[in-house]
């Protein structure tokens, strides 16, 4: 079980656990970010082109479509005026 004691982690066996920033993980994933998810807005379009025998299943694709598209361009207009602040 892990106990905290001042900012280290343990887990009981005697390994000390370090937080992703002290070995260096401030990553983003920049334009990767973009790209697969504008694919990823491309495959579920194309999902729609499949027979749907009800439309639930097609209702649910839209909105999740949309969702994605949304925070995409949310992120588009963030990471544009980022260095102005």
């Amino acid at each position: 079980m892990a106990t905290e004691r001042g900012h280290q982690l343990t887990d009981g066996s005697g390994h000390e656990h370090e937080r992703p920033e002290q070995w260096g993980w401030h990553h983003e994933f920049g334009k990767g970010r973009q790209i697969m998810g504008w694919f990823s807005v491309l495959v579920l379009a194309l999902m729609l082109t499949t027979t749907h025998y009800n439309l639930a299943g097609a209702l649910a694709i839209v909105l999740t479509i949309l969702a994605l598209a949304g925070g995409l361009l949310w992120d588009r207009q963030r990471t544009r005026t980022q260095w102005r602040r």
